[in-house]
């Protein structure tokens, strides 16, 4: 058994994540809330990006929730998937590469699996990319054999096409990774029914499921760390023994 499937099989039974990402999501919105009526209150910088604000500045309330999650009570987990994705990460740069898509995408490795390539859901979403059963043969992975969602390359192949053409069809990288976890359909419907394809102005109508809500500043929060080197420092800090909890970063893939 090679170092990769080793680490991946004492992590096969990941434990939901939908119930954090829905917690995290409460405390931002408390947390803004309370920001609002203070009279010395500072609203958003009206400059931050589409992507819920710099690598060095992440301006969005939700986003700095999750920032705060990762570092603190999360930071065991996030040292664990980083473990992981040191495995992973050049293969994973690599296809992103050859496939166009934007590196920085690889986080949603972190949200959906903690790049764990036998991670399963309760709703038979599996492998690193949690890929469901439709998605994965519609993106050329065979299931009828041994199952290829748990193929870190296969897979991560598929999920950069199916980024790609999430791409393609609503313009925006946060509406797509919005559509990878909601589905495309209810992406479309909510930017049909609000007249904006606005991922945040979506969120803050309601229009998308709270956990779609969350998981997308749950990305940028990691691509933050990442890009800011503080995710080096929390590896380093956080003890990782082969005895701690399994993933901890598994979504519940919303039904369509």
């Amino acid at each position: 058994m090679t170092e990769a499937s080793s680490l991946a099989a004492e992590n096969q039974e990941p434990v939901p994540w939908v119930a954090v990402l829905d917690e995290i999501l409460e405390r931002a919105e408390s947390e803004q809330a309370q920001q609002a009526i203070k009279p010395d209150a500072r609203p958003v910088p009206t400059n931050a990006s589409a992507s819920g604000g710099s690598p060095e500045q992440p301006a969005r309330p939700v986003v700095q929730s999750f920032l705060r999650y990762f570092s603190s009570e999360g930071a065991r987990g996030f040292a664990a998937s980083l473990q992981r994705l040191a495995l992973y990460r050049p293969m994973i740069e690599r296809i992103f590469d050859a496939e166009g898509v934007p590196r920085e995408l690889l986080w949603l490795g972190l949200v959906e699996s903690g790049f764990n390539p036998l991670a399963r859901s309760p709703k038979n979403a599996v492998g690193m990319w949690q890929f469901v059963p439709a998605a994965a043969e519609r993106y050329g992975l065979d299931l009828t054999g041994g199952d290829e969602r748990t193929d870190p390359v296969k897979s991560t192949r598929a999920a950069a096409q199916y980024l790609k053409s999430l791409y393609a069809r609503f313009g925006d990288w946060p509406l797509a990774m919005a559509a990878y976890n909601a589905g495309e359909q209810r992406i479309q419907t909510a930017i049909d029914r609000a007249g904006t394809a606005d991922f945040w102005r979506l969120a803050e109508l309601g229009l998308v499921p709270r956990e779609t809500q969350a998981y997308v500043p749950a990305v940028l929060a990691a691509r933050h760390l990442g890009a800011s080197g503080i995710s080096r420092m929390t590896e380093t800090d956080a003890t990782i023994h082969h005895t701690a909890p399994r993933v901890v970063f598994a979504t519940v893939r919303v039904s369509p």
